[in-house]
């Protein structure tokens, strides 16, 4: 019977498909025919299946012999036009692939979307070493077809280039152009250059982080000559400044942005330079907030003079947020406005012919509706004729059981079987989804990342923007708003209705800080009776991250967390509070769950506490090692927070456990991203060890996700829940959720004779329940949950021959009574009046 440990739930019909909005990096030049390349993060256009290259014309629709000329390409970062009417696709620190050829970084592109296999940069940009990142960051055409290119590197195709280079048509180095010492690309100063322009005349302006070129002063701008010298007849203004983008204006002035600084007192993202350098009088563009370096193309003149802005917040109007237009004196227009705009800072924005204005990136929401690409019209507002859809598999980053058996799901996804949700959605207990629900949610503020249900069966959503409640029909709940915590990771209930609500957030109230951690009443308000120690000072120390809560049935409350220091020292740790936010002293609040070998402190993270019957927390992340003891991405800790040694696996986890389920029989199962080798042989994101950490060898590698799972349940009868970003399960198509059975092997009852001398009474229980537990048998505890399956009350074996549990404190209601011995557990139903 180990095949069924892992069988799909022929019952439940996973989705067919899952998608989420995709991403724009980059816009190429409108042709003369209105159409324009597009250039991000997705795999279907329109419903068809597309790789991060597209070109679509006016009305949004796919160029699809340019699709099937391109085929496969991967990301790519920037779109330049070529004076053959080809284009330049560039990449970051990679190769670029289209056309069905690989190159590295740069590759150039056919207009009809065949690879131009006569253009070949070699192996691209190098002379880093370990501790530096080599990569492209701009580059620009010449009249001539020639290109110059600016990044982080030293040499190009083996050929010295300090930091600048210029290629000829066939992709080789053009000895021609020298530069002499150009930029110390990998000094202590961080000299990189990110912006190049081509004048009319030839000469080239360079900009970035650097303070000379070939041994001469420059700081952050300087002009080349045809031939690479430095052009003496231009003297920036600018005084230690990081140039981002440079765009060059008709009339020879030039509009840079960034964060730059000037004398006398000039501080701020956009300047205009004279072209000999002197900042331009005329031109003022005071509380002007442009995109950082990240951005494709964040300002764009327009014909009449006046200059599209993206990448900040434009202070004057919550309208004029990300996207802004200037007047050519750098005064905001107000006959542009925006509203809302985009959730998060464009990428790129592109003026077309008729004057309306495109905007890519990675977006929540922008103007209403969900989409890495808007057209807005001339004046700001959104064009709602244009409406390409581009996508990417969604993922599904929790589930959550009904009493009635439906599921609940959050996660970033837009779209399940072709139908509209937004972020969270139900399933029916057989899995199809429930329309009238996705409609009456609305658009949700960002990605969900938790969920917790409550015993009125109102849903809350931790996003990337703060806890929201739904109530059981799926309508947004009104009475409850909190927007301090953005950045949510986890969620906990609470018994009394408050909710605890940890992430990457940091805010006042009053003379208190909160990081990363925070309780909020049931209406949402900010609790301020729950106060901990933010600071570095103070062990654990100034918390950083907090991706696991669980809140105990004394009220104690258990996190999973990054801490760090005075001394710079970050370290991850489970650390257990009193109620009131005060540090429980008995507990271990000193572990350390060390880095993966290689991996950044970023990814040390604890994911997952799940506690079992006895007390004893189950731990899940990315980590090594538990206080110096080897433990891959699960561990065991005792009531007091030490490591338990009885837990041991005998196994090889590489990678992260984003979730832990404990099943009756106490087995555990592990969800996440990671390869396993163990006593069942190689498996991979899924697995189950026995209760003593060691392998599973009836719950075989026949049925594995192919990629990560992100959170699973058990149900009552057994079956196995699981939600992530795979798309499989096996053999089997299941984008996003899938079912497991598995019953054989789930369920751990007590014998019967057991069941028989185990009493409860009275029934319904009011004040207290009195339990009589079997005097033969070895009792471990006894465990109270409620409706959802959630333990309320947990009582540990005493040897008394009858112990009382207090239900006075809770919620009228059905509840679940599981008596547990060592040989298996006793349940049953009762009702607490």
């Amino acid at each position: 019977m180990a095949a069924a440990a892992q069988a799909p739930d022929a019952t439940f019909t996973s989705p067919a498909s899952i998608y989420s909005p995709g991403q724009v990096y980059a816009l190429g030049p409108q042709q003369a025919d209105g159409k324009r390349v597009i250039a991000g993060d997705f795999t279907r256009v329109n419903g068809l299946a597309i790789s991060n290259l597209v070109r679509l014309d006016a009305a949004g629709n796919v160029d699809q012999a340019f699709s099937q000329a391109v085929g496969p390409a991967s990301i790519v970062y920037r779109v330049r036009s070529l004076p053959s009417g080809q284009y330049l696709l560039g990449a970051y620190d990679g190769t670029v692939t289209a056309g069905g050829i690989t190159r590295s970084e740069l590759l150039r592109l056919n207009a009809n979307g065949t690879a131009d296999a006569s253009f070949d940069p070699g192996s691209g940009p190098g002379g880093g070493t370990a501790s530096t990142h080599v990569d492209v960051k701009e580059f620009a055409a010449q009249p001539d077809g020639k290109v110059v290119v600016t990044g982080t590197f030293s040499t190009f195709n083996n050929v010295p280039a300090p930091g600048i280079v210029r290629l000829n048509i066939d992709g080789s180095v053009d000895t021609g152009f020298n530069v002499g010492s150009g930029l110390a690309v990998y000094s202590s100063s961080y000299s990189d250059g990110y912006a190049v322009a081509v004048q009319t005349d030839g000469k080239i302006l360079l900009g970035g982080q650097f303070e000379t070129f070939n041994g001469q002063p420059a700081s952050c701008l300087v002009r080349l000559t045809a031939t690479g010298s430095v052009d003496p007849t231009f003297t920036s203004a600018l005084g230690p400044s990081v140039v981002e983008s440079i765009v060059l204006q008709p009339d020879g002035k030039i509009l840079v942005s960034g964060s730059l600084v000037a004398s006398p007192g000039f501080n701020g993202t956009l300047a205009r330079l004279l072209p000999s350098g002197a900042l331009d009088p005329g031109f003022s563009a005071s509380g002007i907030s442009v995109g950082t370096s990240y951005n494709d193309v964040p300002m764009v003149l327009q014909p009449d003079g006046k200059i599209l802005v993206s990448g900040g917040y434009f202070g004057q109007s919550s309208s004029a947020s990300q996207v802004t237009r200037l007047n050519a004196n750098g005064s905001q227009d107000p006959s542009f406005q925006v509203s809302p705009g985009p959730s998060s800072r464009p990428f790129t924005i592109g003026l077309q012919a008729d004057g309306t204005v495109l905007v890519g990136g990675r977006f929540d929401t922008f103007d209403g509706t969900e989409s890495g690409l808007k057209r807005l019209t001339s004046v700001g507002a959104s064009d709602a004729a244009f409406a390409p859809t581009l996508q990417v598999p969604g993922t599904v980053a929790a589930v959550l059981r009904q009493p009635d058996g439906k599921y609940l799901l959050g996660g970033n996804f837009t779209e399940i079987n072709g139908q509209a949700v937004h972020r969270l959605a139900r399933l029916t207990a057989t899995g199809v989804l429930e329309g009238a629900y996705s409609s009456a949610t609305g658009l949700l503020p960002g990605p969900v990342s938790s969920l917790a249900l409550q015993p009125d069966g109102n849903v809350l959503a931790g996003t990337t923007r703060g806890v929201r409640r739904f109530l059981a029909s799926g309508a947004p709940d009104a009475s409850f708003t909190q927007t301090y915590a953005t950045n949510t990771s986890c969620l906990a209930l609470q018994p009394d209705g408050k909710v605890l609500v940890g992430g990457y957030f940091s805010f006042s109230s009053g003379s208190t800080l909160y990081k990363e951690l925070a309780r909020f009443t049931s209406s949402g308000a900010l609790d301020p009776t729950f106060i901990r120690d933010v600071s570095a000072t103070v062990a654990p120390g100034a918390p950083t991250y907090t991706n696991a809560v669980l809140v105990q049935a004394d009220g104690r409350i258990i996190v999973g967390g990054r801490f760090s220091t005075t001394s710079g020292a970050s370290t991850c740790r489970v650390v257990r509070y009193e109620p009131t936010g005060a540090l429980d002293p008995t507990f271990n609040n000193a572990s350390n769950f060390s880095p993966n070998s290689g991996s950044s402190l970023a990814t040390n993270r604890i994911y997952s506490i799940v506690q079992q019957p006895d007390g004893n927390l189950l731990v899940g992340g990315n980590f090594r090692a538990v206080d110096g003891t080897p433990r891959q991405g699960v561990a065991r800790l005792s009531t007091a927070g030490q490591l338990d040694p009885a837990f041991a696996p005998n196994s090889s986890l590489t990678g992260t456990v984003y979730s832990v389920a404990l099943q009756p029989n106490g087995r555990v199962l592990l969800g996440g991203t990671f390869a396993y080798s163990g006593a069942a042989g190689a498996a991979n994101n899924l697995v189950r060890v026995l209760a003593n950490g060691q392998t599973d060898a009836t719950f075989t590698n026949v049925a594995q996700p192919n990629d990560a799972v992100r959170s699973m349940l058990v149900q009552p009868d057994g079956r196995i829940m699981l939600a992530g970003s795979f798309t499989t399960i096996g053999s089997a198509a299941s984008p996003g959720v899938a079912r497991l059975g598995a019953l054989n092997v789930l369920q751990v009852a007590a014998p019967a004779a057991i069941a028989a001398r185990t009493a409860a009474w009275p029934v319904p229980a009011h004040e207290v329940l009195h339990i009589a537990p079997d005097a033969s048998a070895y009792l471990l505890n006894i465990e109270l949950l409620d409706a959802l399956g959630r333990q309320v009350r947990c009582l540990p074996a005493t040897g008394a021959a009858e112990i009382t549990l207090n239900t006075e404190s809770l919620p009228a209601g059905m509840y679940l009574l599981r008596v547990n011995y060592a040989v298996g557990s006793v349940t049953r139903r009762l009702a607490v009046q």
